[in-house]
């Protein structure tokens, strides 16, 4: 089995809704995406001849992930994110604001991310996130 790594960071604002406890305030962090991209051979033909992928492949994944979440306030597309996102507009606040489909943990957003790069053709292993330098998730299916 062949494993090939790549990593991008990315800071990102985030509220969980209906958290009680310290981070129940809009925040952010500086995340570290990991992504494992694997495969049981190595392609034996053409361009990617002795490859597992080309890490450009990877890597134009990981850049347009980065461009969709880096600089953002992440909300929940609920009645709460919806109504935080209105006054953050009505208020010319000017936050640059993505709304997801689910709490903006670094657990669904592990599975998210991973999802996407799936999306890409690449055969994606897992995907670890540090939402801290000491804490992360990993997710695979």
């Amino acid at each position: 089995m062949f494993l090939l790594k790549s990593e991008i960071g990315m800071d990102i604002a985030h509220y969980l809704v209906g958290y009680d406890g310290k981070c129940q305030n809009i925040h952010g962090h500086r995340y570290r995406l990991i992504v494992k991209v694997k495969a049981e051979e190595l392609q034996e033909h053409g361009q990617l001849r002795g490859m597992v992928d080309d890490f450009g492949n990877i890597k134009n994944a990981l850049k347009v992930i980065s461009d969709e979440f880096d600089h953002k306030l992440l909300l929940e597309d609920n009645d709460e994110g919806r109504k935080m996102a209105e006054f953050f507009e009505q208020n010319n606040f000017n936050f640059s604001i993505k709304m997801v489909s689910y709490r903006t943990t670094v657990e669904e957003m592990s599975r998210d991310i991973f999802r996407k790069i799936k999306n890409f053709g690449i055969n994606i292993a897992e995907v670890e996130m540090y939402e801290t330098p000491t804490n992360s998730c990993t997710y695979w299916e």
